[in-house]
């Protein structure tokens, strides 16, 4: 595909490049370009496989004869970095998608520095730029040392040493992007025995820096978190009005909208609920209990409410929680000039279609947007009443909900019923579901937080548990460096039962001894751990793991 046939394409998102009134956008809507298409949500989930579990990905950082790139040990602890802090950045693109996760992707991102023979200038077309850098990564000896860690067809990220706009000035081709080399290159590359074909195409630095090698100079971090979702299954939710205005979509909430600037760019919110249910990382509880209060963990802790279209299960809207912590903590400081955002109880409305969602324009109807912030509650007490459906004669089993109560950042509680009073978060509540870990227990004295894991949650009708809280001096359960400690001085068998706010077994640990540590580390925040002593409760409290 020529640069010139690219012409017509020059119409969609800002990512980094936003004026004051209009949009110039650095990643195009191609019409004519086939995504890999979102997971079709409701009827039958189809996440691209590579988007749980540990995996490895490719990223060829590249410079030309007349540009440099910037240095490969600063873009790989960006990529890879666990706490990653330069450049005002909240955490690196790995965190960023642990977190996303709740830990259930866990991707680590190899750096490979890659010196095309030519200058910029030569390279006509994405797939022209791409294949040579191919055919040099597949010869080095440290990617085919590497080579069994990817994926039989391997997704890829390849980094171009310019801005985005400097590199469009060459060829319009160029723009931040994802695509497939079955299209642009009309094939599924094959070298050396190694299958290319799924690709994020992404400038290595800011604009006006194309000289720079300073990691002062790089891109924004929301850039390459927003390209690589696209790899992993997500389509764009922003969009723009009838005057070409990005006024459209979920734009601070979301890292596929404009949500990716936040911060100035370093702290791109997490992916939303729909989201995470969109690559299997979620799956909301759907609320049908007009009598109940109903708890809603952080998301951070993988939980969401649904209230569903019964008369279309495609159209719903989700109920999810997000304080200003993490990457969340700058949705109201957007470096888009427009519509800021703010941190609450966010109300998302659904309308999932496979067509729309598939041709990457799912608000491209400025009258019937399908992903969309309907409202955020952030106040105790508000409410929202405002379940409306378009499809099919759709009405909602409950009617809103109330009474509003913060709990810190760990949880909020509220009622679908309207003369339901409530002030205060109970002890119990009804059960969300939430992600689904692997699960195994162990009866060593030390064991890892997945192996500690149950393989499902508990329902509300036999999952919300009573922990009777007893003072026992002599019995201790504290944490320290993400090991829980538990000290017994009784004989018998012990057994450590872990719930979550909710009441729902997340796991058990047993032991015969009078002590044992647990490698809590990659819990998210906390637990209440309940100790049987040969089969009688003997202590419950709540245990902060961070």
């Amino acid at each position: 595909m020529s640069c010139a046939s690219l012409a017509w394409a020059q119409s969609a998102e800002s990512e980094e490049n936003i004026v004051m009134e209009k949009i110039i956008y650095s990643e195009d809507m191609l019409p004519a370009r086939t995504p890999s298409g979102m997971s079709k949500i409701r009827s039958g989930n189809d996440a691209e496989v590579y988007s749980s579990g540990e995996r490895y990905f490719p990223v060829m950082l590249v410079s030309t004869t007349d540009y440099k790139a910037l240095d490969s040990a600063f873009m790989y602890r960006m990529f890879n970095e666990k706490g990653f802090k330069d450049n005002n950045n909240y955490g690196s693109v790995h965190d960023y998608f642990v977190e996303s996760s709740g830990g259930q992707f866990q991707p680590t991102f190899d750096i490979y520095p890659i010196a095309l023979p030519k200058n910029f200038s030569s390279y006509k077309s994405d797939s022209e730029f791409i294949l040579p850098a191919i055919d040099i990564l597949v010869e080095r000896s440290d990617f085919k040392a590497r080579a069994s860690k990817y994926e039989k067809e391997i997704p890829f990220v390849i980094l171009h040493p310019l801005s985005r706009d400097k590199a469009t000035s060459y060829c319009s081709d160029f723009f931040n992007h994802q695509y497939k080399l079955q299209y642009s290159a009309k094939q599924v590359y094959s070298k050396n025995g190694y299958k290319f074909n799924n690709y994020a195409f992404i400038s290595q630095k800011a604009e006006g820096k194309e000289s720079s090698t300073s990691s002062k100079d790089v891109n924004m971090l929301g850039t390459f978190v927003h390209e690589f979702s696209h790899v992993i299954g997500l389509q764009d939710t922003y969009s723009n009005d009838s005057r070409g205005y990005a006024t459209i979509g979920p734009l601070p909430y979301d890292v596929m909208a404009l949500g990716l600037r936040n911060g100035n760019g370093g702290y791109p919110p997490t992916f939303s609920a729909f989201e995470r249910e969109a690559v299997g990382w979620l799956k909301p509880t759907e609320i049908v209990n007009a009598d109940s209060v109903y708890e809603l963990k952080n998301l951070s802790g993988m939980q969401a409410y649904a209230v569903s279209n019964p008369n279309k299960s495609d159209e719903y809207f989700l109920i999810e929680y997000r304080p200003a912590v993490g990457f969340d903590s700058k949705i109201g400081s957007s470096s888009y000039s427009g519509k800021q955002g703010k941190n609450g109880v966010m109300i998302w409305y659904i309308d999932y279609d496979y067509s729309a969602f598939f041709s990457n324009d799912p608000n491209g109807d400025e009258n019937h947007q399908r992903v969309e912030v309907r409202t955020v509650l952030s106040k105790d007490q508000e409410s929202f009443a405002k379940f409306d459906f378009v499809n099919k004669n759709g009405k909602a089993k409950i009617d809103g909900i109330f009474n509003l109560v913060f709990d810190g950042d760990d949880r909020v509680c509220f009622t679908v019923n309207k003369s339901k009073k409530l002030d205060k978060c109970p002890e119990k509540a009804i059960a969300s579901s939430s992600s689904v870990p692997q699960s195994s227990s162990s009866s060593n004295s030390k064991t890892s937080s997945s192996s500690i894991a149950s393989s499902s949650s508990v329902s509300s009708s036999s999952g919300t548990t009573s922990l009777v809280r007893t003072i026992l001096p002599q019995t201790k359960i504290h944490v320290s460096r993400g090991m829980l400690n538990v000290d017994v001085p009784m004989s018998g068998k012990k057994t450590l039962r872990f719930y979550d706010a909710l009441g729902n077994n997340l796991g058990a640990h047993t032991f015969e001894g009078s002590s044992a540590i647990i490698d809590v580390s990659g819990w998210n925040r906390s637990a209440f751990v309940q100790l049987d002593v040969n089969g009688s409760l003997l202590l419950a409290k709540r245990v902060v793991f961070r």
